[in-house]
């Protein structure tokens, strides 16, 4: 793994201003905003496609350098999200164009695909070399899905669950889910309900149960049993995570 100490030099005229302004103001067609914000994030730049490969690389000595580069300018082009991120979604796509580079490039020679893991930590190259067809838009709902996730794990803390813990909880049959997911909604959709399950940190089972429709009423022991992930879920449905929405659609 690459250990590299990179300190961001930016301009008086820019340190206090957030980096979205300044990709607001180089999409908008500011030259000088834009080989500002380069040259500013150069170190960035290097270090994220580095983390990536698993070496150092040089401007003007690695092609690598110059695929980090071309991707940041494009990334200053397409990130349009109204909620912070962008360095997140750089990195993001300088990954992506990595990939892309390496497995063009793999015909000619031996790519190391095994310095791509998508399973190492959030410093290093996260993203599947198998998994190409990635839109500029899908890079942006990912980075935003992320921090959506973030703040859940967050609020789900404050219940005493993990993520792992709601993971290894999820109901492996799709009608017990989508009963549990039903129940999370009548907590999440009711004042009363929600309330009191957010002051005690408790689901209110028999109120709980005496709202769900005849059809689909199950035990208290059933609540009981699907608790962690009914609590994760009535926390995303009664939180702020639009990005999460697709994944908490409920059956009428």
């Amino acid at each position: 793994m690459v250990n590299a100490v990179l300190t961001l030099k930016l301009t008086n005229k820019t340190e206090h201003e957030p980096v979205e302004s300044r990709v607001a103001r180089a999409r908008d067609g500011d030259i000088q905003a834009r080989d500002d914000l380069i040259r500013d994030y150069t170190p960035f730049i290097l270090k994220t496609a580095a983390s990536c490969v698993r070496r150092y690389v040089t401007l003007g000595e690695d092609d690598e350098a110059s695929v980090a580069l071309s991707a940041f300018n494009e990334a200053i082009d397409a990130f349009k999200s109204s909620r912070p991120g962008f360095l997140a979604f750089a990195a993001t796509v300088i990954k992506r164009r990595l990939i892309d580079y390496y497995r063009k490039e793999a015909r000619q020679r031996e790519i190391p695909f095994s310095t791509l893991n998508p399973y190492e930590d959030r410093d290093n190259c996260q993203w599947d070399p198998s998994s190409l067809s990635y839109s500029t838009l899908d890079w942006q709902e990912a980075v935003e899905r992320r921090d959506d996730i973030e703040n859940w794990k967050e609020v789900l803390k404050e219940f005493g669950l993990t993520l792992r813990q709601v993971i290894s909880s999820t109901p492996k049959h799709k009608d017990a889910r989508q009963r549990a997911m039903l129940m999370a909604s009548i907590i999440a959709k009711n004042d009363e309900l929600r309330a009191g399950f957010f002051k005690t940190h408790q689901i209110p089972a028999d109120e709980l149960l005496s709202l769900m429709p005849e059809k689909d009423r199950v035990s208290k022991k059933t609540v009981d049993r699907q608790k962690v992930y009914i609590t994760a879920v009535a926390i995303a449905m009664s939180g702020n995570y639009p990005s999460l929405e697709s994944f908490l659609e409920v059956s009428e």
